[in-house]
Formats: structure tokens, sequence, C-alpha cells
């Protein structure tokens, strides 16, 4: 049920604005490109694929650069994309966001919250030796780099989503399941493990960017409990849950809510956990830090969908002084059954 992204990101680059006095040739360019590389990739193998997307990325990442590295526009999804590959492939890192550690200065700065989200997902499954029957409730994990992470593809899983997507990796053991989160087709006490990153807000909410089936434009925002209990009845007994959601203020969107405490207090009693672990990263000029939840109480949702039509018409970005990209801080919570 996550708003449907290209490569962990929102597909946003149809009205992204360029900054007031530039022409377009990048735009055009980089456009041509990935439409020439998706009429394509049905046809090719996966090696081949993987090198024509490989092949935009180095050209993303130069205009992203040369253009003062704005978020979502021209670029951002490659270099941001690079910067998570790199990210998770770097073991130091991942015992930092194990170890509950500060992390770098400037890490992460003008990206989303993937960022933080991954590695400190992958740092938890990594603790797990035995294969585990895990579902990705949500689909934010249906990405080769990510599902190819050693701490992933150890086990088996099953990822539950409203809609069929451009990626899907099925000769590789994953099975997909294209359902409601607030009513699943699993039996109970089926799966060890369960994530769910950057999903819960959107459930009961208009989920047009992700299906065009009008029984999915809803605003019914106390669904999210009904989700949870689903989550709950098909883990294990001594599973988890891993979860995280934009925090801050409460905040209504439309297309997602932002959790505050009450909201997050409510989720955990749904689920009646015998053990909870919460972690908050907070969003600043500098970069991602750790942080407490009183830290983050109070912070705002950067959303630049509501603005899309101003934007495509006055063609003037509006960034925040911060370069906030969406959630100015994120809750990853473990919930042990």
């Amino acid at each position: 049920m996550t708003v449907s992204q290209d490569e962990m990101t929102v597909r946003q680059d149809d009205w992204v604005p360029e900054p007031p006095g530039e022409t377009v040739p990048h735009r055009a360019f980089l456009t041509r490109a990935r439409a020439a590389v998706n009429a394509n990739l049905r046809r090719l193998g996966k090696a081949r694929k993987r090198l024509l997307q490989r092949g935009l990325e180095p050209v993303g990442c130069l205009i992203y650069l040369c253009r003062g590295r704005l978020p979502l526009t021209v670029g951002y999804r490659e270099y941001r994309n690079r910067y998570v590959r790199k990210l998770i492939a770097n073991d130091e890192i991942l015992n930092v966001f194990s170890a509950g550690h500060e992390l770098p200065v400037n890490f992460g700065a003008r990206l989303d919250d993937r960022v933080v989200e991954y590695p400190w997902l992958l740092s938890r499954l990594g603790r797990y030796g035995d294969k585990l029957r895990a579902l990705d409730a949500g689909s934010t994990l249906n990405y080769e780099t990510i599902l190819r992470h050693p701490a992933v593809k150890r086990h088996k899983w099953s990822i539950v989503t409203f809609a069929p997507e451009t990626e899907c990796f099925w000769d590789e053991g994953i099975s997909y399941l294209y359902e409601d989160l607030r009513s699943l087709p699993c039996k109970d006490e089926w799966f060890d493990a369960i994530t769910c990153i950057s999903t819960i807000e959107h459930v009961g909410m208009d989920n047009v960017l992700v299906t065009q089936e009008k029984s999915h434009r809803e605003n019914r925002p106390q669904d999210f409990l009904r989700a949870i209990r689903e989550m709950r009845r098909v883990l294990k007994p001594g599973g988890a849950l891993f979860l995280t959601v934009p925090f801050g203020r409460y905040e209504h969107h439309g297309w997602l809510q932002q959790f505050d405490s009450s909201m997050l207090a409510a989720l955990i009693s749904e689920f009646r956990p015998q053990k909870v672990e919460k972690t908050f990263f907070r969003y600043t000029e500098h970069g991602w830090k750790l942080a407490g939840e009183e830290e983050c109480g109070d912070l705002s949702f950067s959303d630049v969908m509501r603005n899309k039509d101003a934007l495509r018409k006055d063609r003037v970005p509006g960034f925040p002084s911060d370069y906030a990209v969406a959630a100015r801080a994120v809750a990853c919570i473990e919930l042990r059954k």
C-alpha cells in the first residue's frame, strides 16, 4: 500500500519544476532516455536491463549535482539510489544503526527518509541467522538492491500490495499478493517477521498514486488500526513487526497522515506487544540524526505533492529552507508479539 515508487522514491519527475531562469534540455534528455529504457525493459534479460538502468545513473547524478542538489528535481532519484546502495553495503554504517549510535555529520542531507529506514531495517534483519518466513507489508522492499542484500536474501519473502508493479522478482522465490492490508489472505500465525516501511500512514487514505480504483480513494484515517490487527493476527508468537511512519505533529495530507505520539501509542496498544523498541530520526539542514521522541513532536511534513498543480503552473520550486524532501522525522518501531 505504499505510494508507488521508482527505485525507492515517489514518481514526481513529470511535474517537479525547474529553478527559475533555467532551460530544460537536460530534463528532456533524461526523460527521453528513461522512456527508451522503459520501452525495452520487458524484452531484456535482467543483466542487460540492469546495465541500461545503471548507464542512466551517472547522467542523472551529474545533473543533480551540477544544479545544486535540489530535492526531487532531475537526477534526484539516481543520486539517492546510489547513496542508498553505498549505505546498505557498508557494514560499519549498519553497525551504527544496530547499536543506536549517532549518525555521521551530513548523513543523507537533502535526501528522503529511505536513507535511515533501510539501514535501520537491514540492521535488524541482519541479526537473524535462521531462515524466516517473512512478509513485506506494502512492497517497500521490492527492489533488486534491497532483495539481494544478505540480510534480506536469506529469508523467504511474500510481498503484499494493491496492484502489480513494473518490477517483480518471482523468479527469485518472491511471492506476490495483491490484497489489502486490512484483510490479509493468510492464515493465523503464519509469518516469523513482518516489515511495514512507510506504509501504514497510507492505509484508508487516498491511494490514487498506487491504483486508479475508486474504491481505494478513501478518507478513513483510523483504518491503520485494522491493518495492525491483521498483521498481528498473521504473525507468530515471538515474531517481530518492523514498522516505520512519518512522525511529528499530526497532519492529514489526503494521500497520507503523519503520526503523532498519541497515534503511535494507539498503534502500539492495538498490537499488544510483549516488547517495544522505538527509535527516532530527525531531519535537519545538516542531514539526518538520531533523536528523541520529544525532539520530533512538533515537526511538520514537507508535502510537495500537495502543491504540485501550483508548481506545474508557476514553475517556482518553493523549496523549504532546510530542503526537506518529505518527512522531517521518522519513528522506527520494533514490536515483538
